[in-house]
């Protein structure tokens, strides 16, 4: 029950702010800026409030302080937080320069894995080192390769959600059926507290989707897809789970691995395998609408975690 009631509270919470943040976004001038190569649809989403991660950040610290003060909440909050910074940074350098380019890619890189290795010791330190491994009970991850590990699941993370954020419901409904799914993962393992803050997060995406449902008031930017993609990693760690995220976030794996086969595809043969990537471009380029786009991969999500879930059978009490 506890789950399920910061669950609503952080969806009643964060459908209520929702419109207020999008009206101090929209006054401090943080609009949106849309990359010239990507799909003629978008260009008129130009000027729409982004940096809406902000709240998430915000509504998750206070219901944190409210409802949980565990270690586990605790490691994903710290997640949560340095990721929104480096995305709010790159909002801001985006914003300025009128370009949707934000900071250099190295320089991302450099921070995220910076951010990873952190967690990593954090994880170490606060005995949160233990991880299922599929079809082989539970086993630690040892001394220096849990930070190894933790800098290279922080990274593919977050450019894995950032990649996937690029229409309308899309990655906030398949990030809330992520986080979702962790939180049920640490009932089903006898761990409630390490789950309060995924579901957190979940009910946050939740509520933001009545407002970043097509067409969109708001966007949650950099600061939001970064913020996420960091938190996700963190909380697959502190539930245990994180050898099963590459399929538990197999929606956010996919559209990484289609940004990857394009380049490759076009470095070597000259050749694009789809008409443009992310994925999910590839689907508006060709006329799908928004809204039935970001349904079926909520579906594909659903898919993903149902079938972890099914994995994740009830563990002893730890």
């Amino acid at each position: 029950m506890r789950t399920l009631i910061v669950f609503a509270a952080a969806l009643l919470v964060s459908a209520l702010i929702f419109p207020a943040a999008i009206g101090q976004l929209a006054r401090a001038r943080m609009g949106q800026q849309i990359r010239e190569e990507g799909p003629a649809a978008h260009h008129g989403k130009a000027g729409t409030p982004t940096a809406g991660g902000l709240v998430f950040v915000l509504v998750g610290l206070v219901l944190y302080l409210a409802a949980d003060r565990s270690v586990a909440g605790g490691f994903v909050l710290i997640a949560l937080s340095l990721g929104a910074a480096l995305g709010f940074v790159d909002d801001l350098s985006a914003i300025r320069g009128r370009r949707n380019l934000g900071l250099k890619a190295r320089q991302k890189i450099v921070i995220q894995l910076a951010t990873g290795a952190l967690l990593g010791y954090l994880a170490l330190r606060w005995g949160l080192t233990s991880q299922w491994v599929p079809f082989d009970g539970r086993h630690p991850i040892s001394g220096w390769i849990i930070v190894i590990v933790s800098a290279l699941a922080v990274a593919a993370g977050s450019n894995a959600f950032n990649l996937t954020d690029g229409s309308d419901g899309l990655a906030a409904g398949a990030g809330a059926i992520t986080f979702g799914a962790l939180a049920v993962i640490a009932l089903l393992q006898h761990r409630p507290t390490a789950g309060l803050m995924p579901a957190i997060l979940a009910g946050i995406l939740v509520g933001f989707l009545f407002y970043n449902l097509f067409p969109a008031r708001v966007f949650m930017g950099d600061t939001g897809s970064l913020a996420l993609g960091t938190a996700m990693a963190a909380a697959a760690i502190a539930t245990g789970f994180l050898w099963y995220l590459p399929l538990l976030a197999l929606v956010f794996v996919v559209e990484t691995v289609s940004v990857i086969a394009q380049v490759a595809s076009f470095k070597i043969t000259g050749k694009r395998i789809i008409k443009m990537s992310p994925l999910h471009n590839h689907f508006i380029v060709s006329g799908w609408r928004e809204t039935p786009l970001a349904l079926w991969f909520w579906a594909g999500s659903l898919v993903a975690a149902v079938l972890v879930l099914a994995l994740a059978r009830p563990g002893a009490p730890a």
